[in-house]
């Protein structure tokens, strides 16, 4: 059935959907035809999403800086105001150094940090329900445009100075449910997922994780000089602005996708809320021989990445700790540090990672081509049989151009891939996944050899070399999941990410401040590096259900079987 000529779309075919009833002219092989479901777009759009993650992390980076320092100055504030100031004189530059100043500083700027990742965890469940609800778009737009009015409740925080300031701002965070970076980063992230091939997916999401990078850093540095040059009331005023001008190129920018699986699927109820932690729970699969069994690729995808997020996010911090202890590193030297750390970084993730996967996945595909050449079957491809002989389509390249008889047609080309081989080679995401951890124990632990200053800076530019561990098990976990649990899976990761982080800072600061204690800080990168490597040991478990195997799922009138593995 071909499509029709007066579609002038620029998204390219998908695989067809219906077959009507054959005619003499009906062709033997049938084009492929639109679906909701996967979606490809020109590559401008793509190039305009990564730019989305660009200008938004650029926005949130902003203020990132200027709220320490505001804090310790309305902090000050507050304390004068029930004290004495201190007389003029050689130390009266310093009366905001203080240990009750400081104190009070670091207790205000937790509860911030505090409330921040509790509200974050709600708003990455909340945003995964709107997408449901209301459409990727329009969650992304929720979750850009909200925190404008949280930064514009905070203009009048930082306004009103002292103590109820930082009430304010802290009550400000409660927006944060609504519309915070959690959010759009899965938003982000979903959107970008349908746009490409599945093939892309991993390498889109990488490179998405690296312009969001390039702005955090960006914002970094901005919020500072504004903060310097202009007061340090305009960061929170130049913020807003950001952000309503990202939400109108969000708005007139980027396209309106509907996936009619997700958004179908009792979107409305808030039984679906908590969706995404049901994507851990280990599912039945029948096998080709007809046996049923339980597959725990996702659950131990998300212990691997667990281990592996909580083994490397707290790099950054500990590099300026260790290097303000034992080299005495000041406020530059750091700055430096961790910016040659984010650039290199976001460097490999933009350019280096999308390559390695295609690289790898190539090698993959030529090493499966001839093993998978002569096995490949329609139970295995997931698609129904039909009365023709395999030999006859397969030699069959494209329609009879005089067709003599009516012929049935066939069967239409899988939706991600054109062979077994290639579907096969996906799984290199996963490969990816497992062996960048067990890489990023080993060079986290050469940083228990550095002796010299300039040993640090070597480091920050070589252990950002086995980033990718996220966007991979991102990429890997859409291969595992049906169509319909995209948005879920992907929050699923977000989620542990999310809570790796957190538990990073707890554990590691604890385990830094102990071996410090002792003269022996650098035994910190020795546990981080035992950490990545636990989490390789996982993941080797981790695999993808046999080939032909296909999901049992509950129906309203017992189980029934689906397709499995997305990517093949």
């Amino acid at each position: 059935m071909a499509t029709s000529s007066s579609d002038n779309s620029p998204r390219k075919s998908s695989f067809a959907t219906t077959i009507s009833e054959p005619t003499e002219a009906t062709p033997l092989l049938l084009e492929r035809k639109k679906s909701s479901i996967s979606i490809l777009w020109d590559q401008s759009t793509v190039y305009r999403v990564l730019l989305t993650a660009f200008l938004v992390s650029l926005s949130f980076g902003v203020t990132q800086v200027p709220l320490i320092y505001v804090f310790g100055v309305m902090t000050c504030d507050e304390y004068y105001q029930h004290h004495e100031p201190p007389p003029p004189g050689p130390g009266f530059d310093g009366r905001c150094q203080l240990p009750g100043i400081e104190a009070s500083t670091a207790r205000s700027v937790a509860i911030l940090g505090l409330s921040t990742t509790f509200f974050g965890v709600a708003n990455l469940f909340f945003t995964g329900w709107t997408m449901k609800a209301l459409g990727v778009k329009k969650a992304l737009l929720i979750t850009v445009l909200l925190p404008a009015v949280r930064l514009a409740i905070q203009n009048v925080g930082v306004e009103a100075g002292a103590g109820m300031g930082i009430l304010i701002v802290q009550l400000s965070q409660i927006i944060t449910i609504i519309g915070g970076p959690v959010g759009y980063i899965l938003a982000l992230n979903s959107l970008a997922a349908e746009i490409v091939e599945p093939a892309e997916r991993t390498a889109t999401l990488g490179r998405l994780s690296g312009c969001a990078m390039f702005g955090t850093s960006l914002g970094y540095l901005a919020g500072g000089l504004i903060g310097d040059y202009l007061g340090i009331i305009w960061p929170f005023r130049v913020t807003v602005i950001l952000f309503l001008l990202s939400g109108l190129y969000i708005q007139l920018c980027l396209p309106t996708i509907h996936n009619k699986q997700i958004e179908s699927k009792a979107a409305m109820s808030l039984s679906t809320f908590f969706d995404p932690i049901k994507m851990f729970a280990p599912e039945k699969w029948v096998l080709p021989n007809g046996k049923v069994q339980r597959e725990w690729g996702i659950l131990l995808l998300g212990i691997g990445t667990f281990l592996g997020v909580l083994a490397t996010s707290y790099i950054p911090v500990l590099l300026q700790m260790y290097a303000t202890d034992i080299f005495n590193f000041g406020t530059t030297e750091n700055g430096l540090l961790i910016s040659l750390n984010s650039l290199v970084r976001g460097l490999f993730l933009t350019l280096v990672f999308p390559i390695i996967i295609s690289s790898g996945r190539n090698w993959l595909d030529k090493r499966n081509a001839n093993a998978m050449e002569d096995k490949l079957s329609a139970p295995e491809s997931g698609m129904p049989s039909i009365p023709i002989e395999p030999s006859h389509l397969a030699t069959t390249a494209k329609p009879l151009a005089e067709p003599t008889e009516p012929t049935v047609p066939a069967k239409p080309d899988p939706p991600s891939t054109s062979s077994p081989a290639k579907a096969a080679s996906l799984h290199f995401d996963l490969l990816f996944t497992t062996y960048s951890l067990l890489l990023d124990g080993a060079l986290t632990a050469l940083a228990t050899l550095t002796t010299h200053p300039g040993q640090l800076y070597a480091l920050a530019v070589i252990l950002p070399l086995a980033s990718g561990t996220g966007p991979a098990a991102k990429g890997t976990i859409l291969q595992m999941c049906s169509p319909a649990q995209r948005q879920d899976a992907l929050a699923a990761i977000s989620l542990v990410e999310l809570v790796a982080r957190l538990a990073s800072t707890s554990v590691f600061g604890m385990v830094f401040a102990e071996f410090a204690e002792r003269g022996v800080a650098r035994w910190t990168f020795a546990v981080n590096a035992v950490v990545a490597v636990g989490g390789f040991g996982v993941l080797v478990g981790a695999r993808f259900p046999g080939a032909g195997s296909r999901r049992l799922v509950e129906g309203s009138g017992g189980e029934e079987e689906v397709e499995g593995v997305e990517g093949g």
